[in-house]
């Protein structure tokens, strides 16, 4: 069923449509991603194939050497994609009717805009330039990275553009919001947070690629060549004392706090119930009883064969592109973060901490 633009009535808005399209099938696609990686290593990172037959990996296709990339290039141009489509659909303004100037920097929209954008400066530039070192990458990863980062980009622009957001982020009253303040304070934190944990990493890649240029320098004539493939130790320090991915959790709390300052909450919770709750206990079992009542009708597959058949526009509606970011990242780094763990317990063994978790500290 096709969406009309109510300024021109005998006319398809294709704008709109492509973002209610991206929003269900974007959303869709990574639940089903975060299934699968469940059971299949992403062959990038520490579970590349390198030839080797202890790095073999399950699938075959997975380990011909024709279809692996560089690591930093194939990185840095997977990244890039996100941050120029969101400027493109910024500019498009895909859900207004008219063309909108681009917001002021200082507002609390441009605020919003400016850390998605420093975001990607980091994540597609600065990091991958300040790595000594990468290990190869998969073509998919590269492909899939590319298709992830064209919806996102896209999404997130249009929604930071769109009527809504300028209502609900445009003014100067977002900065009396407590969500807002609140949610800047936990993107920095997030940010942050992120980066002094992959630091923690790239040291031990730095101290690794000085001992192998040394012995590089040093190598004789008849001496058994390098190990292929990158050197992983234990981090340590900082959240890494409690969980072995502080990096993803960092990034899951940044993009917490954006969605929080740039839209409403997904889920509907009574605010008249739960001031008027007798105890924060009580207030607590309302809490769960709404999210128990969203999430359990999830478990049943004729729910998903309900999602799957209505129309994009009628896909969860008050689930805006900052909570499917934030969703989609969590699906897709949750089950890398278990299995990364669990191979940082099977490489080092007793070596490694007893008592760190994978990705969430004391919990999971």
């Amino acid at each position: 069923m096709a969406r009309r633009d109510p300024m021109k009535l005998n006319t398809r808005n294709i704008s709109l449509e492509a973002y209610d399209f991206l929003r269900k099938w974007f959303t869709l696609v990574c639940c089903f991603a975060g299934a699968l990686l469940c059971f299949i290593n992403a062959p990038f990172g520490r579970f590349v194939s390198t030839g080797s037959a202890a790095s073999r990996h399950p699938v075959p296709w997975f380990n011909s050497q024709a279809f692996m990339v560089d690591g930093r290039y194939s990185w840095i141009s997977m990244e890039l994609v996100a941050p120029i489509t969101f400027v493109w659909a910024l500019k498009k303004s895909a859900l207004s009717f008219y063309r909108v100037p681009l917001p002021d920097p200082f507002s609390p929209q441009g605020i919003l805009v400016t850390l998605f954008l420093l975001h990607y400066l980091n994540r597609a530039i600065l990091s991958p330039l300040r790595t000594p070192s990468r290990s190869k990458s998969h073509i998919i990863v590269t492909l899939v990275g590319v298709s992830f980062n064209l919806a996102n980009g896209y999404l997130m622009g249009s929604y930071l553009s769109s009527p809504y957001a300028r209502i609900y982020a445009g003014g100067q009253h977002a900065f009396d919001r407590t969500s807002f303040r609140v949610g800047i304070l936990l993107w920095g934190v997030g940010f942050i947070g992120n980066i002094v944990h992959d630091e923690i990493l790239l040291d031990i890649r730095r101290k690794a690629q000085a001992r192998k240029d040394k012995e590089a320098a040093e190598k004789k004539p008849g001496d058994k060549p390098a190990p292929a493939g990158e050197y992983y130790g234990i981090p340590s320090g900082l959240l890494y004392e409690y969980i072995s991915y502080p990096n993803y959790f960092c990034e899951w709390i940044e993009w917490f706090g954006f969605a929080l300052a740039a839209s409403p909450l997904p889920i509907y919770f009574d605010e008249q119930a739960l001031q008027s709750a007798p105890s924060l206990l009580a207030a607590a079992g309302i809490i769960l009883e709404t999210l128990k009542d969203t999430i359990f009708p999830l478990l049943s597959p004729l729910t998903w064969l309900d999602v799957i058949q209505q129309p994009p526009y009628l896909f969860a509606v008050t689930l805006t592109p900052p909570w499917i970011f934030l969703l989609n990242e969590m699906l897709t780094m949750l089950p890398r973060a278990i299995k990364g763990h669990a191979w940082y317990k099977e490489r080092f063994g007793d070596s490694y901490p007893k008592d760190r978790k994978a990705i969430i500290p004391f919990l999971l």
